[in-house]
């Protein structure tokens, strides 16, 4: 009868190293972290749609309807960009106004400038972010003294989860919320190591 099988499991060099308590506030520390971050990636690359309201070209106008809530402005070009590049827009004018007639909407800058390739057309940056009341039509303008100089400048307007949501963590990152959390660790790490002296 031949022997079992066994199964040989090669521990992560380093982390074997650390104490136990170490390795405790480690994955205590670093699984909440690297959870938000990837949830907040894939938010960025999935759920955002830039161009859900439509497209102005820059300069230009156009009337678009906009749901109630918060409606988040990029700015795209028809580009791909390289590794290190980032999507720059030019010095903009912008004005959302309702369409039968009214004040301007306040222009907020964004929760996060994150830059986009792949959704829609070229890379996007978010720019900003407007506060709907009434949803309906609204005229929405745009120009730009270097968008001559660029390839099809245009302002979008559509939803951005991804930047909402890395915002509410950086928030979170700096509430007492997070420093209860750092000294519950550390608590429980000290109660492990002085319950293996004991």
């Amino acid at each position: 009868m031949r022997g079992a099988a066994t199964t040989t499991v090669r521990s992560v060099p380093g982390l074997t190293r650390l104490p136990r308590p170490g390795r405790l506030i480690l994955i205590l520390l670093a699984g909440p972290a690297l959870a938000c971050a990837i949830g907040t990636l894939v938010l960025m690359i999935v759920a955002t749609d830039s161009d859900r309201y439509g497209r102005v070209a820059v300069p230009g106008a156009e009337v678009l309807v906009l749901d109630p809530g918060t409606v988040h402005v990029f700015y795209s070009e028809d580009t791909t960009l390289g590794a290190d590049a980032t999507l720059h827009e030019p010095d903009l004018d912008l004005a959302v106004a309702p369409a039968a007639g009214g004040s301007a909407l306040a222009v907020e800058d964004p929760p996060s400038t994150i830059q986009l390739e792949g959704l829609g057309k070229g890379a996007a940056v978010a720019i900003g972010e407007v506060e709907i009341e009434n949803g309906g039509r609204y005229r929405v303008s745009a120009s730009g003294e270097e968008s001559g100089e660029r390839r099809d400048p245009e302002v979008t307007l559509g939803t951005n989860p991804g930047g909402e949501l890395a915002s509410k963590a950086w928030d979170l990152l700096l509430s007492p919320w997070a420093l209860a959390y750092l000294a519950a660790v550390f608590l429980v790490a000290w109660l492990v190591a002085r319950a293996r002296r004991a």
